[in-house]
């Protein structure tokens, strides 16, 4: 494992995070004994960044990585997010449902975060799919820098969603909020708008987490027809045709495998973290295998910039695949 620096903080992550939503959510088929074991694993392979929200499983993220870390909070760097009002709406889940920034609420929700992940401060809390509007909220920036100052966070951030897109959003956040954390989807073939970020986050010292880096199973090899697209948890939901239409792409891409002598989804990894603005891409797994995989990217050969040049020029030309309808 190697780890980087999130901007000018004192924060260094490891290169492969891991978001916790797929061991804390309904995908999650297994017991919590279980998901513990995946998130010890993950910290045995070198791991030190979590990324969980408030609403993943109601709180159960929180719990998980409260008891999983009890022993040894000051050797991991745990990111949350707040925004999702399912205190008072059950459906809230990330995706859908009240959304509130007013300082009372974001004030409760960190006091009852800070309760479930069993600590007395959270690195980095962001807030969870901000509007245009709660960007610009005063009030809202304020309370958080209140609770920075409170030592209740050391940083917070912002992360765009649900789904791909938020350019406006993002790029507010890092010039008027110094956010120091951006969390955005961002993958082969998914990388606007966040390919845009990465000269603002360089300006304005942000780190961009990335999100679904290996688009819902296809840069993994866990998806290879529509019949084995995973079902829950990301948004927006994929369709056969756009399952078909990534499978094309990818086979576009397999010189980047090929070229480096590694698993196609170590070789993802690899190029996005050939962002110096990019700290920790969060990779997403239930299976400690394939996260002992993943774990293994940072090892392999760099990507020079003529070759990032390629993919560039492959995603501009939509990798000569046509579009799905």
């Amino acid at each position: 494992m190697k780890y980087r620096r999130i901007g000018d903080t004192e924060l260094e992550v490891s290169e492969v995070g891991l978001a916790v939503w797929p061991l804390s959510t309904d995908v999650w088929k297994g017991s919590d004994d279980e998901a513990l074991a995946v998130l010890k694993k993950a910290y045995d392979l070198g791991v030190n960044f979590f990324d969980t929200a408030d609403v993943d499983g109601h709180g159960r993220g929180e719990e998980l990585l409260g008891k999983a870390f009890a022993g040894n909070r000051e050797m991991v760097v745990l990111a949350t997010k707040v925004g999702y009002d399912f205190y008072n709406d059950p459906g809230a889940n990330g995706v859908a449902g009240a959304r509130r920034w007013d300082p009372e609420f974001v004030r409760y929700a960190v006091e009852q975060s800070l309760g479930r992940l069993g600590t007395d401060f959270i690195d980095i809390l962001q807030v969870h799919h901000p509007t245009l509007e709660a960007v610009q909220d005063d009030a809202l920036w304020q309370t958080l820098e209140g609770l920075r100052d409170e030592g209740k966070i050391r940083y917070f951030g912002a992360a765009l969603g649900p789904g791909v897109g938020y350019h406006d959003e993002g790029v507010l956040a890092m010039r008027k909020r110094s956010a120091t954390t951006l969390s955005a989807t961002y993958n082969l073939f998914e990388q606007d708008p966040a390919r845009k970020f990465f000269t603002v986050a360089l300006e304005y010292k942000t780190g961009i987490l990335v999100r679904n880096p290996h688009a819902n199973g296809v840069l993994d090899d866990t998806v290879k027809s529509p019949a084995d697209l995973k079902i829950g948890g990301y948004y927006p939901p994929r369709t056969a045709a756009w399952v078909e239409e990534a499978l094309a792409k990818r086979r576009k891409l397999e010189w980047i495998r090929e070229r480096k002598d590694m698993m196609f989804p170590q070789a993802a990894l690899k190029v996005y973290l050939w962002e110096e603005t990019v700290p920790s891409i969060l990779v997403e797994s239930q299976d400690p295998a394939q996260l002992e995989e993943f774990c293994d990217a940072p090892e392999k050969p760099d990507y020079v910039r003529e070759e990032i040049a390629e993919i560039a020029e492959q995603y501009r030309r939509n990798f000569d695949v046509p579009k799905a309808a």
